[in-house]
């Protein structure tokens, strides 16, 4: 169920196992196999996360769902709780809610992974992203920029052929940009070029995007990104499904696109959203300790230490030293720390032989399943990620951290689309930043947060410290201290606790 694409002209042998299938197929799917009697035998979540795959059972069915509808809890009346425990683990780690089951008699299967079902359901984990790490570690640089353009383009001409009004996004970024150029040599129709701007200076890309419009001979159509502040019915409305809402914590302008999309009657968007993860954004110390683990000393010699030193204005012999290399934001240390925790992600299993930029690269991809959660947008259009799909996120593992860069973030990305993008965008720097955005979005909102989050569900259960938590909700601490991201992963995990304890009262008031 969902878009499957074949991997190469045609079927190289019969598809008999869940490993033969995902070598076969790529796309965003469920697939289901039945037994002779046509009962439920498995269960697979392709690669990429794209759609989720929940199992409940009641006293008659096993349910495969991608969510939790009232009329299907009306339906099943399953017998469902609150688990604090897996809660407090994503108040942590937001990468968590796209695998953690936040229900008691709901199973989560992870993306790559197979289910079977016998007296109970008995996942295993099919495809790991360390499969693929470093495979390609002989790849010269001109065979690595043909094989990462040849990806991209097949895999964005695939998704764009799916039939329906497509639109594309383009912000001016780079990875929206490669995105872009490559639905331009697909001959796909293309019927609406979208960018969103806002009003500061660094969430307004225009002067980046305008210029390859006219090269690629498209016209944008501009959606401006007002400033906004959360209302309580924002808050209320940010976890609206079993997922909590990390894909929603923009509802004015998420509402707002969405109603632009649903005005122009377009049935898909593409975007450039995955490229910090494959292509290798962070560029810095985790690169050279990569290289410094597969060369040993020969690394020394390598362009990439003094390409890192300079990028982060350190000397050659820091970095040698290992020393830390970026200093992570100051923690707003109200999560409540000594909480009970999950074990490792099934995707990072397994991974002592990895290199630190490796593992930085799979976090990302892992952060990047939560870009097809439900969203305003999300309920009027289908939202594809090209470039978090299977064989791009394949062919990006297997290229070593030192080749991805090439001395800068995305070197090899910025490489291999040179020629089809403008000079400015080839080479800058900088990126679009939303932080001041949404630094400017809480402050606004403290009146409303304030309570929301003081007098909520995450406090009366002991998930955060209501007494550490207060200070931080205050104009000063936002300007000096930041940590804005965990106020909005906190306040969507109380939307989230807040909606499913109403649900189940009425699930067991309904059931009486």
């Amino acid at each position: 169920m969902g878009d499957v694409f074949r991997r190469g002209p045609a079927w190289s042998r019969e598809i008999d196992t869940p490993e033969t299938l995902i070598d076969q197929v790529w796309g965003r799917y469920v697939a289901i196999r039945l037994d002779e009697d046509g009962g439920l035998a498995a269960v697979l979540r392709d690669p990429s996360g794209a759609l989720d795959a929940l199992i409940l059972r009641n006293e008659e069915y096993w349910v495969v769902t991608s969510d939790l509808p009232d009329w299907l809890l009306t339906a099943l009346r399953p017998q469902l709780h609150i688990l604090e425990a897996p809660v407090a683990c994503v108040l942590q780690d937001p990468t968590r809610a796209w695998d953690a089951s936040l229900l008691s008699g709901v199973d989560s299967l992870t993306a790559g992974a197979i289910v079977t079902f016998e007296d109970s359901p008995i996942e295993r984990q099919v495809w790991r992203p360390s499969a693929f790490v470093d495979k390609a570690s002989d790849l010269s640089v001109e065979a690595a920029v043909g094989r990462l353009r040849d990806v991209v383009d097949d895999v964005v001409k695939a998704l764009a052929s799916r039939p329906g009004v497509v639109a594309a996004e383009l912000s001016g970024g780079l990875d929206s940009s490669i995105v872009a150029t490559s639905l331009k040599r697909s001959d796909c129709a293309v019927k609406h070029w979208l960018h969103s701007y806002g009003a500061a200076p660094e969430s307004d890309e225009r002067s980046f995007a305008i210029p390859l419009a006219r090269q690629l001979g498209v016209d944008l159509e501009f959606l401006e990104r007002p400033d906004s502040r959360f209302s309580l019915q924002d808050l209320e409305g940010l976890s609206r499904s079993v997922r909590p809402g990390f894909n929603a914590m923009d509802p004015t302008n998420d509402g707002i696109a969405a109603t632009r999309l649903k005005a122009l009657n377009i049935d898909a968007v593409l975007t450039g959203k995955g490229g910090d993860a494959v292509f290798f954004q962070a560029f810095g110390q985790e690169v050279y300790a990569d290289l410094r683990r597969n060369r040993g000393v020969r690394a020394w010699w390598s362009s990439t230490l003094p390409s890192v030193a300079r990028w982060e204005g350190r000397s050659i012999w820091s970095v040698m030293a290992g020393d830390a290399a970026r200093s992570e934001d100051p923690a707003v240390g109200f999560l409540t720390k000594d909480r009970a925790s999950l074990p490792p992600h099934p995707w990072l299993e397994a991974s002592e032989g990895m290199g630190p930029a490796k593992r930085l690269q799979i976090v990302g991809l892992l952060d990047g399943i939560g870009f097809s959660a439900r969203s305003l947008q999300t309920d009027v259009a289908d939202i594809r990620h090209p470039l978090l799909s299977q064989p791009v996120m394949e062919t990006c593992l297997a290229i070593p951290a030192d080749r991805l860069t090439l001395g800068r973030d995305r070197g090899l990305a910025r490489l291999a689309f040179a020629d089809r993008l403008t000079p400015q965008i080839a080479a800058r720097r900088s990126k679009g930043d939303l932080t001041a955005y949404y630094g400017r979005l809480i402050a606004r909102s403290l009146d409303t947060l304030r309570p929301w989050l003081l007098d909520g569900e995450l406090a009366s259960r002991g998930l955060i410290d209501r007494e550490r938590t207060e200070p931080v909700l205050s104009a000063d601490h936002l300007i000096w201290r930041g940590g804005y991201r965990d106020i909005m992963v906190a306040a969507a995990m109380e939307s989230w606790l807040r909606n499913w304890r109403a649900r189940l009262e009425a699930a067991a008031r309904t059931s009486h």
